[in-house]
């Protein structure tokens, strides 16, 4: 198992290789979002401050590849974060789209060297990569909900499962993204709960301020609630 990130980048790097040398659609993107507080999944992974979150992002035919990042603007002691995904889409005609990738979670100022692929039941302890399955459906424009699953493969014990369901919709010209996403929770209470339990419920409104003819940017607010541990967060931020 020791292996396994290895061989998660190198594949990733080969499926993004070959879909970058096809005729298929490609492009590059990079952009940071500056959010109040980091909350994932119902939890303040930010501790209380700003959150700077630039992204890199290739996508080749239905291949989408890329780094997510998150530090923390005023809190030294907050956990940075550095994500490389790989995922790949598949098209259902008119009922939507399938995809299925995986999201390795690294965490830099942790003091474990980037080197470092134990598994967390190593005698030397947890490594540097938190491996994670991802699949989702999205529907069609006329149906626009969301499914997502996600578990963790590997260095996490227990491997522990979140899943969302989610609906967009749009209201005086600013977009809403409505969700409510759980666990079924297991013994070492990874997401805060050790049985099934809703712990992100909550809707994301999203408008763009227009700058200039050329030059708009988009604002966006979340209302968070964890009902498993009765948090309750407010998130506001800009994307550039």
């Amino acid at each position: 198992m020791k292996s396994y990130v290895i061989k998660f980048f190198g594949i990733s790097l080969l499926f993004l290789l070959v879909s970058l040398s096809s005729t298929s659609a490609q492009s590059i993107s990079v952009n940071a979002d500056f959010v109040s507080r980091y909350i994932w999944r119902g939890i303040d992974l930010g501790a209380n401050t700003p959150s700077l979150q630039p992204s890199v992002k290739l996508t080749a035919g239905g291949l989408t590849a890329g780094f997510w990042g998150a530090y923390a603007f005023s809190n030294s002691d907050a956990l940075e974060e550095i994500d490389l995904y790989a995922s790949y889409s598949f098209a259902l005609a008119e009922s939507g789209t399938l995809s299925v990738g995986l999201t390795d979670y690294m965490n830099p100022n942790s003091g474990t060297k980037i080197g470092n692929i134990h598994n967390h039941n190593d005698e030397k302890g947890p490594g540097a990569h938190f491996v994670e399955l991802n699949a989702g459906y999205t529907g069609p424009e006329s149906f626009p909900i969301s499914l997502s699953f996600n578990t963790f493969l590997y260095n996490v014990a227990e491997n522990p499962i979140y899943f969302q369901v989610g609906y967009a919709t749009a209201l005086d010209g600013v977009g809403l993204n409505l969700f409510v996403g759980g666990t079924p929770g297991e013994d070492g209470g990874y997401y805060g709960a050790t049985d099934f339990s809703i712990i992100n419920v909550g809707f994301t409104a999203t408008r763009s301020i227009k700058i200039s003819d050329s030059f708009s940017v988009p604002i966006f607010g979340s209302v968070i609630l964890n009902p498993a541990s009765e948090n309750l967060f407010y998130v506001l931020g800009f994307s550039l």
